[in-house]
């Protein structure tokens, strides 16, 4: 696995993306944690917790997926997708997706829930290889500086483009090795790898303030002051 000093997008925001094949689409390989003795108690019914599971030691990290699938008059098949949003050795605290934490219908019953079976899943590899491919169209290089991640005006005009990647060509897989299904998955990576060219097509990375560490002789400026980038470094990927 590549390992970059900043990705552009998160497992929260995939799932987001694409909310009912997430799950699908995350090799069953990379599971961070999985257990069938997960418990909610009735004090905090956030707090997923697990006697088998060290969730700090299993690599479990804030951001990725929990997919809560039994008991199944609670998690409703294919089962319920929330955030990790911290971990403690015998512990994760969830939230819903997108939202603060404490925010909705939290997963753990009023008097307490057990036998929870759960998979923590992330799809960090493939994040990081398509934040890889991304530095190296956009020239993005945390060796040099000007041109460095942190030096970006806006991550966000990537982070579409992490997200789309990924899901293309996890849709592209899904169709060479789901059998039944192959012609849904070929036709949701077709529309999707349609969306990415469009992004792609129209992406213009600026270099300077307000994210950039070489921005910061602006930094206190208001912002009616603050002109956006527009030299030589400036950088606009068309096909």
């Amino acid at each position: 696995m590549i390992t970059l000093t900043t990705v552009y997008a998160t497992d929260e925001d995939l799932a987001l993306r694409a909310s009912a094949d997430y799950a699908l689409l995350c090799p069953k390989d990379q599971k961070s944690a999985a257990g069938t003795d997960g418990a909610f108690n009735s004090v905090d019914p956030w707090s997923l917790i697990s006697p088998s599971v060290n969730f700090g030691a299993q690599g479990v990290s804030a951001g990725q997926i929990a997919v809560l699938t039994k008991p199944t008059t609670n998690f409703k098949p294919p089962g319920e997708a929330l955030v990790v949003s911290s971990v403690n050795p015998g512990s994760i605290t969830l939230r819903r997706k997108g939202q603060a934490p404490g925010v909705g219908q939290p997963p753990g019953a009023p008097g307490g829930l057990l036998g929870i079976e759960f998979a923590i899943l992330t799809l960090g590899p493939q994040i990081q290889l398509a934040c890889y491919d991304l530095n190296r169209q956009f020239g993005i290089d945390d060796l040099v500086a000007g041109r460095r991640s942190v030096d970006l005006y806006d991550p966000r005009e990537i982070q579409q483009a992490t997200v789309l990647t990924v899901l293309y060509r996890q849709y592209l897989d899904m169709s060479r090795e789901s059998g039944d299904q192959a012609d849904v998955f070929a036709s949701k990576a077709k529309r999707v790898k349609a969306e990415l060219d469009d992004v792609l097509g129209r992406a213009v990375v600026r270099w300077g303030p307000p994210n950039s560490a070489s921005g910061n002789a602006q930094a206190n400026l208001p912002y009616w002051n603050i002109v956006p980038p527009t030299s030589r470094f400036c950088t606009r990927l068309t096909r």
